[in-house]
């Protein structure tokens, strides 16, 4: 075979290699383009569903329960993108200020409970939970601002007025206080926390009798007490025997 031909001859047969490789690296790009462009539409099917199953979740009933979880961070994650999906929601508001009290971000929480109490003045929960929040600050006398304004939206507020009499020991205002515990205890006499509180107020004034009766009292309706309030009562004053 004379040399020219050979050398067209070879030339010829790359050139069908070449054509050949390039056919099939074609195809495999066809193939990569076609499992790709199927990848994206099962992952935005996907992320459909998820968004989907997201809206359908009532996003405070769900940071409620991260909380009780003891999942701080993750409810205040949760409250954060609820809240950025509908900024007129109160309620979250509320919610992600309560999440931030848990994490001790008592300053970050105020801001929400302000901006709660704006978008709904009914909310109850908002100017309780900022109450509480003043008042580990001890900020009281506008912590019982805020325990007012829930009383003025819900008159039956039992907390409330546990809490305001709460406040009112700490400013040694113990008469006060236990009226206001008393208050409590007519509106809900199963709330455990105004018993304690009252207890402790009682204690304060030596009332000691008094405030056994109270121990006795709760008792009777099978309210669980603080155990060490009782005790401290108890080495000051040993409990006497029930009157029938």
């Amino acid at each position: 075979m004379p040399g020219k031909i050979k050398a067209l001859w070879y030339l010829c047969i790359v050139v069908i290699v070449i054509g050949f490789i390039m056919l099939a690296a074609k195809d495999k790009m066809e193939e990569a383009r076609e499992h790709s462009d199927s990848a994206f539409e099962i992952a935005s099917a996907e992320k459909k569903k998820i968004d989907e199953k997201t809206v359908q979740i009532d996003p405070v009933k769900l940071v409620r329960e991260l909380n009780a979880l003891g999942k701080y961070q993750e409810a205040v994650d949760v409250a954060r993108k609820a809240g950025e999906r509908n900024p007129d929601h109160a309620e979250i508001q509320t919610w992600w200020g309560i999440s931030l009290v848990k994490m001790g971000k008592k300053a970050e929480a105020i801001d929400h409970f302000i901006l709660a109490a704006k978008k709904d003045p009914t909310d109850e929960k908002a100017h309780l939970y900022w109450g509480l929040t003043l008042a580990m600050d001890k900020k009281f006398e506008e912590a019982i601002s805020h325990y007012k304004i829930v009383l003025e939206i819900n008159p039956e507020h039992s907390n409330a007025y546990a809490y305001w009499g709460a406040s009112l020991s700490a400013l040694e205002r113990l008469k006060e206080a236990v009226s206001k515990l008393e208050e409590s205890l007519v509106l809900n006499r199963f709330n455990s926390q105004a018993y304690d509180i009252l207890i402790g107020v009682l204690y304060k004034q030596k009332n000691y009798e008094r405030s056994w009766e109270m121990v006795h009292k709760a008792r009777r309706d099978n309210v669980s007490l603080q155990q060490g309030s009782v005790d401290r009562l108890s080495k000051v004053f040993p409990e006497p025997a029930q009157k029938l």
